[in-house]
């Protein structure tokens, strides 16, 4: 049959196949993008753009991460448990075994807390106008305790007033009740009762004991005794007892309150009572002591104070 399309057609008009393959298409420049509707900015279309593009990458990256971490706590698992095997199945049968011992924490607690006040010994001193002086000579062997109690005195029977009494850390100093009228004493007791103690840290002062002796720092100067001697007339003096004072401390003290101990050859043979009010620093006060204690001799004299340096009120204020 007559091809009546392509005979002499030498334009080739009639073939319908590409004489030539298609050109590329150009690069997307998205930085040319330019959303006429003002809706989608370039740099949404930029982002937008990038997420498609690396969609599948941060898919596997995401997938991957996850498997990682799988693995890292599986085998972190396997390790702790392995160490368990191996050695803390022991050590929870040691720790059973150590709970069958449990330690007695009260005997820790004893440990820890204060010893209780030392009583050396309880004594009756005569004292003046056929009065006698109770005597209880006590000690807080704690460095790092202070302690506030109340006492009384028991005598031929007899009870004492209650009075207010305490130890510094460390301190001995006697116990008193001056003037007990009865004439036959006997034996004597002494009662102690409603301790407070209260533990001195750090916070409060660091060394109690270095730090109440720079408080407590009284000295003694010039000492003299002169006993009583029978006169003419038949009377008694009283015997005298002189000494220097010297606060030699940088505090001042508005009620300084003493026992003055009567001493022979170091050991205590009588008492009498000191009050010295505005006690300034470094000051020194001549102090005459009369008693009428027959028979009496003494060697020396010792000061015990009676001050609560821990209570502020105690203090003069400083000198200007």
């Amino acid at each position: 049959m007559l091809n009546i399309y392509n005979q002499k057609n030498n334009n080739h008009d009639g073939d319908l196949t590409p004489s030539a393959s298609p050109t590329k298409r150009a690069k997307v420049d998205a930085g040319r993008f330019e959303d006429v509707t003002g809706e989608f900015t370039t740099s949404q279309f930029k982002r937008s753009l990038w997420y498609v593009t690396h969609k599948v990458l941060l898919y596997k990256l995401t997938v991957g991460i996850l498997i990682a971490t799988s693995i890292g706590l599986w085998v972190f698992s396997l390790i702790n448990w392995g160490d368990y095997v191996v050695n803390g199945i022991k050590s929870d049968i040691n720790l059973y075994t150590n709970l069958v011992g449990f330690p007695n924490y009260s005997g820790i607690h004893e440990h820890y807390s204060p010893a209780p006040i030392k009583i050396a010994g309880v004594n009756a001193y005569v004292g003046s106008l056929k009065t006698s002086d109770l005597v209880a000579e006590v000690s807080n062997v704690n460095k790092n305790f202070i302690v506030h109690f109340d006492y009384y005195f028991v005598a031929g029977g007899q009870k004492t007033p209650t009075q207010k009494g305490f130890l510094l850390a460390g301190e001995s100093k006697p116990l008193v009740y001056f003037g007990f009228k009865d004439g036959g004493v006997g034996s004597v007791d002494l009662v102690v009762e409603n301790l407070s103690w209260k533990r001195l840290t750090a916070h409060i002062v660091s060394d109690p004991i270095a730090w109440q002796n720079n408080r407590l720092n009284f000295v003694i100067k010039d000492f003299s005794f002169v006993p009583s001697s029978p006169q003419a007339s038949g009377e008694i003096t009283a015997n005298v007892i002189k000494f220097n004072l010297i606060n030699n401390s940088s505090y001042g003290y508005r009620d300084g309150v003493f026992v003055a101990g009567l001493m022979q050859n170091g050991g205590l043979v009588g008492v009498m009572p000191l009050i010295l009010t505005d006690l300034k620093s470094l000051e020194s006060r001549a102090i005459d002591l009369r008693n009428f204690s027959d028979g009496l001799n003494i060697t020396d004299v010792q000061v015990f104070p009676v001050i609560d340096i821990y209570n502020k009120d105690v203090y003069l204020a400083p000198e200007r």
